[in-house]
């Protein structure tokens, strides 16, 4: 299992907010199928993953954003 951590400062963003963001984590959880994988192009001896450059293994990103525009329009 690979986890990712995401910090928002609570005095900085509204409830608003923090729903919008729930909202397309959701959606992005129910579609992690069109999500592939990554791999390095550019690792540097330390901090590779601050410094590193990333590329997409096959064309999973368009794949995700004619997903998204499917579900949510073009005006995002």
């Amino acid at each position: 299992m690979e986890l990712a951590r995401l910090a928002v400062p609570r005095r900085v963003y509204t409830m608003s907010h923090i729903e919008y963001a729930v909202d397309r984590l959701s959606w992005l959880y129910e579609h992690r199928d069109l999500v592939g994988g990554l791999k390095f192009v550019e690792e540097p001896p330390i901090l590779r993953f601050f410094f590193g450059k990333l590329e997409a293994l096959d064309n999973w990103g368009a794949k995700l954003a004619e997903a998204f525009k499917k579900d949510f329009g073009t005006d995002h």
